[in-house]
């Protein structure tokens, strides 16, 4: 207080250094009224020849604006400073070397042993990072590099204009494949391309449509031309139809509680229907295959238990294969489809016969691997497979991969000295692939 009533008072005597700043009066502001703002205008560099703005990120990208004088429209100017880039990932890389040598040379301290004997792992914190920046790298680069490529066959794809061929494998030419339509990639062109491609497919796989086609239409020589029955009246044709749909009445109740079809089913269903004539439907479908496929394990059967000097054998004093053929006929199935599974059959008897042989010959049991070899020469005489037949061909690369050529010679050479059946012969040597032995 003393020194500012000092001060005021001595200030007339002092020479006056700073002048007094004039005060202004200022109305007061009133509750309902607010004072106004001004707007902060944009600094523009003017030029006698035009304005321009310029931005610059680290000196490496500079992006500018220009308009010329008189001229509405402005330009844009991007400048990207190659040298400073190469500049710097020049010494990015020289800083991942160097962090990839510290690293290094501490990985290689990374177990030590102490004065106690104790195992120690120790690493420095750049270290874990550094590895950890290696395997992060190392999982986006795969993952970039799979997505490129799946974009790079997406792309081929799209602009590929060959067609796509749907195989399929074909059971009755022994799982061959063939060719059932034609995909074309490109839906633009699909019309005149899909006929293109169907012709070239017709052309490439002639063999097997053409084999197809005649494992279609031709039946195995074996299978009887006629079948011979017999007829009652009416009355009787009605009772012997009842009793044959009470009996598939049995086989399917059987099936479906998890029995098994027995010998004396077949019979007595193919007794009833070869003296009336008479037809019987399964119910489902598969239930019907899977009959026949048991009456014909049941017909095989009794085949090789006859003598293999028979020429043929006799079912319930009926030939075999007409017993079977008849079968097929009465229960509705289709001559080449049964045609086909007993072909299957005999096929696969046949390769387990094969094998069962040499391992008895291995054994030293021959007289036995003899009785295995005359079953295959019966079987062929009364089935005799089709001249080089798909399922023939089928268990000739099966068994090139179980035996060697060695061996499937000397399996031949005792079925010839045993079997006189030229037909037997032929077909067993397709079996076990030595046709041109």
């Amino acid at each position: 207080m003393n020194m500012t009533s000092c001060s005021s008072s001595s200030s007339s005597s002092f020479p006056r250094l700073f002048a007094a700043k004039s005060q202004i009066y200022k109305a007061p502001v009133l509750s309902f009224s607010t004072p106004k703002r001004r707007r902060p205008r944009p600094r523009r560099n003017r030029k006698s020849n035009g304005s321009s703005y310029d931005h610059t990120d680290g000196n490496l990208l500079s992006i500018s604006t220009s308009s010329p004088s008189g001229a509405d429209d402005q330009s844009l100017s991007l400048t990207l400073d190659v040298h400073r880039i190469s500049t710097l990932a020049n010494y990015r890389f020289q800083l991942f070397l160097d962090s990839s040598k510290d690293a290094f040379s501490d990985l290689q301290t990374l177990i030590s042993l102490d004065d106690n004997r104790r195992v120690v792992v120790s690493c420095k914190k750049s270290t874990m990072q550094f590895v950890g920046g290696v395997v992060i790298l190392g999982f986006v680069f795969g993952f970039a590099i799979r997505v490129l490529v799946k974009l790079g066959s997406a792309l081929k794809g799209n602009f590929q204009s060959n067609p796509k061929f749907v195989v399929r494998r074909d059971r009755s030419l022994g799982g061959k494949e063939v060719v059932v339509s034609v995909d074309n990639i490109r839906s633009s062109s699909r019309d005149s391309k899909s006929f293109i491609a169907s012709d070239q497919a017709s052309r490439s796989n002639s063999t097997p449509r053409n084999l197809h086609l005649k494992a279609q239409n031709n039946l195995p020589k074996w299978w009887p031309t006629s079948l011979t029955s017999q007829s009652f009246d009416v009355v009787d044709k009605e009772d012997y139809q009842r009793e044959a749909n009470r009996i598939v009445r049995a086989i399917v109740d059987n099936r479906t509680s998890g029995k098994d079809i027995t010998d004396d089913d077949i019979i007595q269903l193919r007794r009833v229907c070869r003296i009336s004539g008479v037809q019987v439907t399964f119910e489902p479908k598969n239930t019907g295959d899977s009959f026949y496929r048991t009456s014909i394990d049941f017909v095989l059967n009794a085949c090789s238990r006859a003598p293999w000097e028979s020429s043929s054998v006799e079912i319930c004093s009926e030939d075999a294969r007409e017993f079977i053929a008849g079968l097929a006929e009465n229960i509705g199935l289709a001559k080449i489809d049964a045609a086909r599974m007993v072909s299957a059959a005999v096929a696969a008897r046949t390769r387990s016969w094969f094998l069962q042989a040499w391992a008895l010959e291995i054994q030293g049991k021959h007289s036995e691997s003899v009785a295995e070899l005359s079953k295959i020469c019966l079987i062929h005489r009364i089935f005799p497979p089709n001249e080089y037949s798909a399922e023939m061909e089928m268990v000739a690369r099966g068994l090139e991969k179980l035996m060697k050529l060695e061996e499937r010679q000397s399996l031949l050479k005792t079925f010839v000295g045993m079997c006189c059946s030229e037909d037997s012969q032929r077909s067993a040597a397709e079996a076990l692939g030595l046709v041109h032995w």
